[in-house]
C-alpha cells in the first residue's frame, strides 16, 4: 500500500507483477481491467455539528470543513472528482498525510470527509467514532488490475480480475 506513483514505478521497475489501483489514473506502459466500482460516502464523528448527515447538501457545509489527504494521494483527486467539489473555500488548508491521520481527524470531529466504502468495515474504523453514510450513486471511483503491458502473465492477471470481480459481485 503506497501513492500510486511510487507503486506505478516499483511495477515498471518488476519489483510488483500486479497491482490494484483506484482509477482513474494516468499509469504508461500498462494494461488495466476494471473490477468495480467503490462508492464514496460521507464520513464525520457520530453527532458532528458539521454536518446532519440524513440531510447532506454540500453548499451547507462551512469553510475548511472537509478535510482531506495532502496533494499527492490519489484518493484526494478522486474524493474531489467523485464528490463533485470545486468549492475549494469548504476544504480545510489543514490535510492529512495519511489515511490513519485523516481518520484520527475526524474522529475527534475536526471536520467531515468523504471515504471509499472499501473503507467500511475495516480496522481503520474500528475503535473509533467515525460512521459512513451513504451518497450519491454517481459519487465513486473505479478500482482496477493494472499490470507491465507485454507481460507473459496476462491471462494470470486476467483470470485474477475475473476472480476478484466475482468475489465482489457476490458479496458486495
Amino acid at each position: 500500500e503506497d501513492q500510486t506513483d511510487r507503486i506505478h514505478q516499483k511495477l515498471l521497475d518488476g519489483d510488483l507483477d500486479v497491482i490494484l489501483v483506484a482509477l482513474p489514473y494516468e499509469l504508461r506502459s500498462t494494461q488495466s481491467m476494471s473490477l468495480f466500482k467503490d462508492r464514496f460516502c460521507l464520513a464525520a464523528r457520530a453527532g458532528t455539528e458539521h454536518v446532519d448527515p440524513d440531510n447532506y447538501r454540500f453548499n451547507r457545509l462551512q469553510s475548511d470543513s472537509v478535510l482531506l489527504l495532502e496533494d499527492g494521494h490519489c484518493l484526494r483527486d478522486h474524493a474531489l472528482a467523485a464528490c463533485r467539489i470545486k468549492s475549494t473555500e469548504k476544504v480545510s488548508r489543514f490535510a492529512a498525510t495519511s489515511l490513519l491521520t485523516l481518520v484520527e481527524m475526524l474522529d475527534a470531529d475536526m471536520g467531515i470527509s468523504f471515504l471509499p466504502e472499501m473503507a467500511r468495515g475495516s480496522s481503520l474504523l474500528k475503535n473509533t467514532r467515525v460512521r459512513m453514510y451513504p451518497m450519491n450513486e454517481n459519487s465513486y471511483r473505479t478500482i482496477g488490475l493494472v499490470w507491465r503491458k507485454g507481460s507473459a502473465r496476462t491471462d494470470e492477471f486476467e483470470m485474477l480480475g475475473d476472480f476478484i470481480r466475482e468475489f465482489h459481485l457476490g458479496t458486495g
